[in-house]
């Protein structure tokens, strides 16, 4: 399996599935559950902001099957930024809110080993491109 085929399938799964299915219909359908597990407060309109976000960003994952090269690298770059401030921001209510709701723990090392590992295909992607089309804008 190519690098490029590898990349768009793990983009595909890992940000345009669970974008939909574990992002945006949770936190749309089942806001209040949800918020319970991590720990917030139930009832906020912030929770369908959210959802709409993971949808939009697993609609960009599941474009990137179509659009690849950049549009694949622009999308596992944006979705590793947040969800290394997703992580960070997890761990900071785990140790100065004393948070240890369910999704809010597990949600540390969730957000942040993913977003290396997609910074790493990034990185790793680029220079397959520039390698094998040195004339090429990646």
């Amino acid at each position: 399996m190519s690098l490029e085929r590898f990349f768009v399938a793990v983009v595909f799964v890992a940000i345009g599935f669970n974008g939909i299915f574990f992002g945006f219909i949770p936190h749309v359908f089942f806001a209040d559950f949800i918020a319970t597990n991590i720990g917030w407060p139930t009832g906020s309109p912030f929770q369908f902001e959210v959802g709409v976000h993971d949808g939009c960003w697993g609609l960009l994952g599941l474009l990137s099957a179509r659009y690849k090269r950049g549009f694949l690298q622009a999308t596992a770059f944006g979705w590793s930024v947040f969800l290394l401030f997703a992580g960070v921001n997890h761990l900071k209510e785990t140790v100065l809110a004393g948070n240890f709701a369910p999704y809010n723990i597990q949600f540390i090392a969730g957000d942040i080993l993913p977003a290396v590992v997609f910074l790493l295909l990034v990185w790793k992607y680029g220079a397959h491109i520039a390698d094998n089309n040195p004339n090429s804008l990646t």
